[in-house]
């Protein structure tokens, strides 16, 4: 890979060409990482109270009621935004869907229990648990780089 940077003054925005032969895995990742560096941050609401919050704060997100929300060390906070459009938008990273109604933030796991019936638990760090779907485990193993299904 080469990577090429014009700095000037005539410039008035960040502008990423990217030139390839083939949109790969690794490229797919590439734009996913550039677009989320400029997304750090979601928009909470708790108690008729607005916050902006830290994607890095952020354990799950997840639904419940018909609604979704996300959860942080500072409480649970409903979201606007639908799973789906999360997953895509976080694809690349360390959150990963892991059941029809959750993604986690695997940079806040703690372990992981493997059940008789093939289903996980996702342990976070602080004590939460979340379970994972069978058909999700898959899914999982890659992201964690331990194959097999």
């Amino acid at each position: 890979m080469k990577i090429d940077i014009d700095i000037s003054e005539k410039y008035k925005e960040v502008n990423i060409i990217i030139r390839t032969k083939e949109v790969n895995k690794e490229i797919e990742q590439l734009i996913n990482n550039i677009k989320l560096s400029s997304k750090k941050n979601i928009i909470g609401k708790l108690e008729e109270k607005i916050y902006i919050l830290d994607l890095s704060e952020i354990y799950r997100f997840y639904g419940e009621n018909k609604k979704i929300y996300t959860e942080t060390k500072n409480g649970k906070f409903e979201i606007q935004n639908k799973l789906y459009e999360l997953e895509t938008d976080l694809n690349g990273t360390s959150f990963v869907r892991i059941s029809k109604s959750a993604i986690v933030n695997f940079d806040k796991v703690y372990n992981m229990e493997m059940f008789f019936n093939g289903t996980m638990c996702v342990n976070f760090d602080n004590g939460k648990q979340e379970i994972v779907s069978r058909r999700y485990v898959p899914k999982i193993k890659q992201y964690l780089g331990i194959g097999g299904k």
